[in-house]
């Protein structure tokens, strides 16, 4: 490891150590905020993710630095508020050093509340990543994910809110050349709907969204079959019910019309889900089961036209006392990459691994936690495994609502090993 990487490391935790003087003179009353410094050391068998029949680069060790904040903001009242949460990290590959990249993550979204009818949201999220496909090595690369969205909504009562209007923009940006040819691409959509909320926490919502997709740099590559926008039209229902105390359920199901620009020979419907399920066994016991299939824009092949993703994840968690928690999680995925030939290529992709927490006192937590991962595919160049150990270090300060602190959180920790410490 470099004497840099090891330097970084007391100077991060002294930033998340808790100020001296009280929060009350560094921050305003009716702010709420989080302060989190995290420190990990990683030992990877395959940091690459190389495949089992290729090269082999062998295990490395990653020292990863990340620090934080979470704010949610009161402008005029509890309805207008602008909530905002950024990590800014450093990942250091001490064997690969061709790895090493700056995770970053930032959003932010300004809720407003105009009379008794109108309210609305305006969103920006950012989110630079290593884009790690075994077929570019030994050299890597990262994407950045921009999105911008806005939306206005009409509340007929307390409970219902009808239509939702909503616009967005989404960009993928790769950093070396031919990812850039390949896999840049723009996202334009819009979407309505109607939302009804319950005061006991539960809701509901139904609509159509409509999004247009381009590669604005494939027309440089001058070959045929690889199409270089498509069209989705998606009618869906949506629901968060709060059975019981104990006991909730998270569903999403859509029908998805993917239309194809030059080649509309491979246009195709999709059904969409996301489905969860979570129950508190005991007061010292977590159970959530998920289970999901949607497409993807496949980045790993260009000569890959999508991919479908279905999957089911078991997690447990099990707190024996009030400073210590213990995680359990599992899942299975199948991803179906349709190709431009018609051929259809599997991937299996199985995870499980466990997560061992102290809270030492209300700043300071550690956690060791390891992560085994196996994919097996069609074709051999996509196949590899992946034993992860790693040991982290977090400090935290703020004013205490979790709320706020949950915005740290991004979508991917809810099954899958990251490697840059973005996940709480």
């Amino acid at each position: 490891m470099s004497p840099g990487g090891w330097c970084r490391l007391p100077l991060l935790l002294l930033l998340a150590c808790p100020p001296p003087a009280p929060a009350q003179v560094l921050f305003p009353n009716a702010l709420d905020y989080s302060l989190r410094a995290q420190s990990s050391i990683q030992s990877n068998s395959n940091p690459a993710k190389l495949a089992s029949n290729g090269p082999q680069a062998g295990s490395g060790t990653t020292l990863v630095n990340t620090i934080g904040l979470a704010a949610r903001i009161p402008l005029l009242s509890d309805d207008t508020r602008l909530d905002i949460a950024g990590v800014a990290g450093d990942a250091r590959f001490a064997d690969q050093p061709r790895l090493n990249y700056q995770p970053r993550m930032l959003n932010a979204a300004l809720h407003w509340r105009a009379g008794r009818l109108l309210a609305g949201r305006v969103g920006y999220q950012y989110r630079r990543t290593r884009y790690d496909a075994n077929r570019i090595w030994p050299d890597s690369d990262t994407v950045d994910d921009r999105s911008l969205d806005a939306e206005i909504g009409l509340r007929v009562s307390e409970d219902l809110t009808l239509p939702v209007l909503r616009v967005y923009e989404q960009k993928a940006r790769y950093e070396t050349t031919s990812d850039r040819t390949l896999f840049d691409r723009n996202t334009r959509g819009w979407e309505i709907s109607a939302r009804y909320q319950r005061t006991t926490g539960s809701t509901a919502a139904a609509g159509f969204r409509q999004a247009e997709t381009h590669y604005p740099l494939r027309y440089q590559l001058a070959r045929s079959g690889l199409d270089d926008a498509y069209q989705d039209r998606e009618l869906y229902a949506e629901t968060n019910w709060q059975y019981s105390v104990k006991t909730g359920l998270y569903a999403r199901v859509g029908l998805l019309q993917r239309d194809y620009v030059h080649y509309p020979e491979r246009d195709t419907r999709l059904l969409t889900l996301d489905a969860q399920v979570t129950w508190q066994y005991s007061p010292k016991t977590d159970l959530r089961l998920s289970t999901w299939q949607h497409p993807y824009s496949d980045d790993q092949d260009p000569d890959i036209l999508y991919s479908i993703r279905r999957g089911i994840g078991l997690s447990a968690r099990w707190r024996p006392t009030v400073k210590t928690s213990l995680s359990l999680l599992a899942d299975y995925e199948r991803q179906n990459d349709k190709s431009l030939t018609g051929t259809d290529i599997l991937n299996h992709r199985t995870q499980y691994g466990s997560r061992l927490s102290w809270q030492v006192n209300p700043n300071l937590s550690l956690n060791l936690e390891g992560f085994r991962v196996n994919l097996d595919s069609d074709v051999p160049w996509n196949r590899y495994q992946q034993n992860v150990v790693r040991f982290g270090i977090t400090l935290t300060t703020g004013s205490g609502n979790p709320q706020v602190e949950r915005m740290f959180s991004p979508a991917e920790c809810r099954w899958t090993y990251v490697e840059s410490d973005l996940c709480p």
